[in-house]
């Protein structure tokens, strides 16, 4: 064998190596059929964009990430302290697809802490995640204060943006929502959109309101934002970047 026949060969088994081998040199693991990691929104910290009231409906996203590019369901089960778990839709999660995992907090005069555990399970394989759950007994009469802004937002929307389907005719979930600093924020779910209002408690110029929009089943954050600069100024909406995590 000729040396450039030799070189041009050793070449060829180098590349071959590269595609299976890590940095170091050692071979790359071939993701196991069974595995999975469980992904649960919002996340522990920041603690302010997460609160929960007696008797209101508080949901976490839940996402399976398949390395293996595995359909096959996972069991999704979940637990709570202080709280009770209301629903789990789907119970059997296909990697990929967003759930949610819904809890109603005790009845409670003082601030307390439950807890909830969400567990998934596939093959032998379980993954759990722990979140805390921050309860306040507040009334939630803020509902009166967003729904002028939720009826702009959703006038706007079928008329400026029809291709999302958003119509005030749709029937619409009013959920309690945290307030961040003096940011006021609120939420809305119908059965295809999460949609959260938010609005400054300030005069013009600074009176800005925003809605964030997130797909029930495909996003685990907000994926579309459109803000109005000044409600009693008029200003016309723009859109802006969505915010990385739900607002609880």
């Amino acid at each position: 064998m000729t040396p450039t026949r030799r070189l041009v060969r050793l070449l060829a088994v180098l590349a071959l190596v590269g595609c299976t081998a890590d940095a170091g040199g050692n071979p790359s693991p071939t993701p196991s059929a069974s595995d999975f990691t469980l992904v649960v929104s919002p996340s522990e910290e920041p603690a302010a964009i997460r609160m929960a009231i007696p008797g209101s409906r508080y949901c976490f996203l839940v996402r399976v990430d398949d390395a293996s590019g595995s359909l096959q369901p996972v069991a999704i089960d979940a637990t709570a302290a202080k709280a009770e778990v209301v629903d789990i839709s789907p119970a059997e999660l296909v990697p990929g697809v967003v759930g949610e995992v819904c809890v109603v907090a005790d009845p409670t005069t003082a601030e307390t802490s439950g807890s909830v555990t969400i567990t998934a399970s596939r093959d032998g394989v379980t993954k759990t995640v722990d979140r805390s759950l921050p309860v306040f007994p507040l009334d939630g009469d803020r509902a009166a204060d967003a729904q002028p802004y939720f009826e702009r937002w959703v006038a706007w929307l079928a008329a400026e943006h029809p291709e999302l389907g958003i119509t005030a005719d749709q029937d619409w979930e009013p959920v309690f929502v945290s307030t961040l600093l003096i940011v006021s924020h609120y939420s809305y779910w119908s059965e295809d959109w999460e949609i959260t209002v938010a609005w400054h408690v300030m005069i013009a110029p600074d009176d800005w309101s925003e809605v964030h929009l997130r797909r029930r089943g495909v996003d685990l954050a907000p994926s579309l934002a459109f803000r109005i600069e000044s409600v009693s100024g008029g200003t016309d909406p723009i859109e802006v970047a969505p915010p990385a995590e739900v607002v609880r």
